[in-house]
């Protein structure tokens, strides 16, 4: 196999733009509609599906569990959602188009090995054609020998009509190794079980059916387009079970409980204003001046003066001889220094 299959092999890989091209020729939009890519990446194939339709308005919908790659569809699609696709709610029946090209490896449902696993193209079919409305178009890409895994072949077989299974062509195949499959989502609730289609997948695993039997994408172009129908561009339902912790921050700043919060933890500071109720003694200033909190200027006119006053705390280091030893002690000292500046420019240190 070759490189770009053994990164196919190992999950993801997106959608060549030739063949996207190719798949586009094979869609006739209708009427608006939404479309939806449950694994969409970088969001390149999906928009490369719905932009330059000017007649009708194409909504694109997506969801990416990578970070990088959500971001970055964001950019290309109208909605796109970072999460899990196992952790999306989504509205039923409403999309138009549904653009399946799930990752190449297992979904574990226990402990042991791979018997107790199924495998992602089979789990993202069965959960992402309940979002398709009926009569929609899926195209569901996956490597050609899958569409042999009989769970997969009996879905196809059972719940879809109108339907064409063609290769990618041959500037890809060799490459990529997958074909694609179109059809449209039967309407009736007792659906008709096609033993034909059935029986063609169960030989998907056989290159020489595929040689013989299985269309390039190029040459289907033109001779059969699939209608995608009309139908909601905004989706009643559509969010993740996973919160994003940036939609939480908002909230919590305009939270009063938090408010009240950060408005007991401020550090507090001593304000005095206004005039005293009674005179200040000389020993009560003197405390004032000290703390610092009659820093600035005081008086006015001719008696103006900028005091600044601080505690200076100093360590007292003592020894007392005994006749069998040395004590020592150490003590806080604290002294206090208060300047004046004189309207004249002078500073006096008055203690």
């Amino acid at each position: 196999m070759s490189h770009i299959g053994n990164k196919i092999r190992a999950g993801y890989f997106r959608t060549p733009d030739l063949q996207g091209e190719y798949i586009k020729s094979l869609l006739s939009f209708t009427g608006d509609v939404a479309c939806f890519d449950p694994t969409c990446g970088e969001g390149m194939i999906l928009e490369q599906l719905t932009k330059g339709i000017e007649e009708y308005q194409v909504k694109s919908f997506g969801v990416e569990l990578d970070k990088r790659r959500a971001a970055e569809a964001a950019d290309r699609l109208d909605k796109v959602i970072q999460s899990p696709i196992e952790s999306m709610v989504i509205s039923h029946n409403v999309f138009g188009l549904l653009f399946l090209n799930p990752p190449y490896d297992h979904t574990m449902i226990g402990m042991g090995d791979e018997e107790r696993s199924d495998r992602k193209e089979y789990t993202e079919l069965i959960r992402n054609t309940r979002y398709l409305k009926p009569n929609g178009v899926m195209v569901y890409i996956i490597p050609s020998y899958r569409f042999a895994d009989k769970k997969i072949a009996r879905f196809l077989s059972t719940h879809f009509n109108e339907i064409a299974i063609a290769k990618f062509s041959s500037e890809d195949y060799e490459d990529f190794r997958q074909c694609v499959f179109i059809g449209k989502l039967k309407e009736s609730k007792h659906k008709e079980f096609n033993q034909k289609l059935f029986a063609f997948l169960l030989d998907m695993d056989k290159e020489e059916h595929i040689e013989k039997n299985v269309t390039p994408l190029d040459v289907l172009v033109g001779k059969k387009t699939w209608e995608v129908p009309s139908g909601p561009v905004e989706i009643p339902t559509f969010y993740s079970k996973i919160e994003n912790k940036k939609e939480f921050i908002p909230a919590i700043r305009q939270n009063k409980g938090f408010q009240a919060f950060i408005e007991r933890t401020k550090p507090k500071q001593l304000v005095i204003g206004g005039d005293p109720i009674i005179n200040i003694a000389q020993g009560q200033l003197a405390l004032l001046l000290a703390s610092g909190a009659v820093n600035g200027v005081i008086g006015e006119g001719e008696s103006l003066h900028a005091v600044q006053g601080i505690e200076v705390v100093s360590k007292v280091v003592t020894e007392e001889k005994t006749e069998h030893s040395k004590i020592t002690k150490t003590r806080t000292k604290r002294d206090v220094s208060v300047k004046v500046i004189l309207p004249s420019g002078k500073v006096k240190k008055l203690v």
